[in-house]
């Protein structure tokens, strides 16, 4: 399955502008894929790959945020769901994984906010390339006030496209420093950071001789960040952490400082992905 990219043009969107007409549209398709299954839906629908975006970005990013920060994590939502098409080569495949991601608060979000059929409707057919092929394009809620570089993180060139970017305003949310207490008894006798990477982020550590990845160990014991501090305090261990989530890309709370300010999506994920440029989608065969 291939992806025909074009250079970008506007075009008029599919949806009718109102809330209304598109839950008639909307609603019983998604409803179908939900509670009926993807297979079922291929078959009786024609998919619209537009039709099911709202929906995937109500999960990804909060109503609260302004419309041109909606918009950015909209163009990358559907490169990201373009890419696992073109990847996998199996739209039914693609949209089971959707089914399980999205969860029945996207749903009512995506209807009751407009925010999302705009954001959706004004971005229609856009995606982010490198040298004119689809990427993983990651994102995050909020950075420790650097994103981080994918060459350096992966270790590969084919993440050469992620650039590290100051994104210091991140420093200024309420969310910026989370404290996470864990029993030493349930962790290694001895945990120390091995390495981090140029943002801060710990990329091995040292668990009773062995090391260990820095993100999987976030994950797995439910940090907030990988750029933490390790303070024993009695018998627990606390994790200082800056930012939230993997710190790679799109700083969602950044990006919304950028839209604050007056910037467009497009120049907001130009900032976040100076190597990356936005193109048009034409047609998913």
């Amino acid at each position: 399955m291939a992806v025909r990219l074009d250079g970008l043009i506007m075009r008029k969107s599919f949806f009718s502008g109102t809330t209304g007409i598109f839950c008639l549209f909307f609603i019983p398709y998604l409803i179908t894929i939900v509670f009926n299954g993807v297979e079922s839906t291929l078959v009786n629908r024609k998919f619209d790959m537009e039709m099911i975006l709202p929906v995937i970005v109500a999960s990804q990013i909060g109503e609260t945020y302004e419309l041109e920060t909606i918009k950015a994590q909209t163009i990358i939502a559907r490169s990201n769901f373009c890419r696992k098409i073109q990847e996998q080569d199996s739209f039914s495949k693609v949209l089971n994984e959707i089914r399980n991601e999205v969860k029945g608060k996207s749903l009512y979000l995506a209807v009751s906010q407009e925010k999302y059929e705009k954001a959706v409707t004004d971005t229609e057919g856009m995606v982010m390339t490198w040298d004119g092929e689809l990427k993983q394009v990651p994102y995050h809620e909020l950075s420790a006030g650097q994103t981080r570089d994918g060459r350096e993180v992966f270790h590969s060139e084919e993440e050469d496209y992620l650039k590290s970017v100051q994104s210091s305003v991140d420093k200024e949310s309420k969310n910026y420093l989370n404290s996470v207490y864990i029993n030493q008894k349930i962790l290694p006798k001895e945990l120390n950071v091995k390495e981090r990477d140029s943002a801060g982020y710990v990329t091995e550590l040292l668990a009773d001789g062995k090391t260990l990845e820095g993100e999987s160990f976030r994950k797995g014991m439910g940090l907030t960040s990988a750029n933490f501090t390790i303070q024993n305090i009695g018998n627990q261990v606390r994790f200082l952490c800056k930012g939230r989530g993997h710190g790679m890309g799109f700083s969602q709370y950044g990006g919304n400082e950028l839209a604050k300010n007056s910037n467009s999506a497009e120049e907001i994920l130009a900032y976040y992905f100076p190597s990356m440029e936005i193109q048009e989608i034409t047609e998913i065969f």
